[in-house]
């Protein structure tokens, strides 16, 4: 039996991407929330880099698991029908619209009210992210103790 070790990328991926959408959910409440002043608000949004870093960081790490990096284009072969090119599909549109979003935050191009749905529609993402990374395990029948509710519940 081998050490685990090529599995390490998939666990920075899953575990990278769940905490970038809760982070990012967590910093968007706080924004939304707007009884912060302007420049614990500029803060907030400048800290959110770091979120993109990681989600980048997880991203690399996910391509590396695969054996080889060409074979990411391969795994959106079945987007709808495969819950890995969901899980990656729905990764990769949070991480865009997420990383552009916040690109034009920074920039100040995206005004008040955009801002705001820019951050709902990244929080309905980042949640469709994650729950689409819980269906990859919760549908694998032959691991009996992912196969259950309570996966989708931890």
């Amino acid at each position: 039996m081998g050490s685990g070790w090529h599995e390490w990328p998939l666990m920075i991926f899953t575990v990278f991407g769940q905490c970038v959408a809760g982070g990012f959910i967590v910093l968007a409440l706080a924004l939304m929330k707007g009884q912060l002043p302007r420049e614990q608000q500029q803060r907030v949004v400048l800290s959110m880099f770091a979120l993109w870093v990681l989600m980048g960081i997880g991203f690399i790490a996910s391509t590396l698991h695969l054996g080889s990096p060409m074979r990411a284009f391969n795994s959106l072969n079945r987007v709808g029908a495969s819950s890995l090119s969901n899980e990656i599909a729905s990764g990769a549109i949070f991480f865009a619209v997420g990383g552009i979003g916040w690109l034009l935050v920074v920039t100040n191009k995206l005004s008040c009210a955009l801002r705001s749905l820019w951050l709902v529609v990244t929080m309905v993402l980042g949640v469709v992210f994650v729950w689409m990374m819980v269906r990859v395990y919760n549908t694998i029948d032959t691991v009996p103790t992912w196969y259950r509710v309570w996966t989708p519940l931890s």
